[in-house]
């Protein structure tokens, strides 16, 4: 077999059938839960830490124009609208103030659209669920249906070779 690769900067006297000899020094750490270094960058060295400048630097404006395109988020802004409409209407007739109308159609907006874009991806996922349960029947089904078809096959031969 080829030897192990993964630790190729040892030398090769150090390397035995995949395990440390006992010329390396080794330390176990005090909590095997942490890592060396104190990060949880595997690569070694320092993680940087992230800013509000380099989370504005992600953001770019074809963002904002494909996020009709995103599953779920249409129907979501669209409910979300419809709501905010209901409700601001509704607050605006029974003689609310203009500022306490727009702010109960826009925190309605906010909310129905939030709560439908839940429940939109929560559909997504059972439905999902489901799929991956009725490929799994399929497929035992199949296999089932294979072993009777083995089975018979065999059978048919059993018999052809004792007549």
């Amino acid at each position: 077999m080829a030897d192990d690769t993964r630790h190729s900067n040892l030398p090769a006297s150090s390397r035995t059938s995949g395990t440390y000899s006992a010329s390396v020094n080794y330390v176990v750490p005090q909590n095997a839960n942490v890592l060396t270094g104190g990060s949880s960058n595997t690569a070694g060295g320092k993680a940087k830490e992230a800013s509000i400048i380099d989370a504005l630097k992600s953001i770019h404006l074809a963002d904002f124009k494909e996020v009709h395109k995103k599953p779920c988020v249409r129907d979501a802004l669209m409910t979300g609208i419809g709501a905010g409409f209901g409700i601001g209407g509704v607050r605006s007739i029974l003689g609310a103030t203009v500022l306490s109308t727009c702010n109960w159609a826009v925190g309605t907006f906010c909310f129905g659209s939030f709560l439908m874009y839940e429940y939109c991806q929560r559909k997504r996922y059972l439905e999902l669920q489901g799929m991956k349960r009725a490929v799994e029947v399929m497929d035992r089904k199949q296999t089932e249906k294979q072993r009777q078809i083995d089975t018979a096959r065999i059978a048919r031969r059993n018999a052809n070779q004792e007549s």
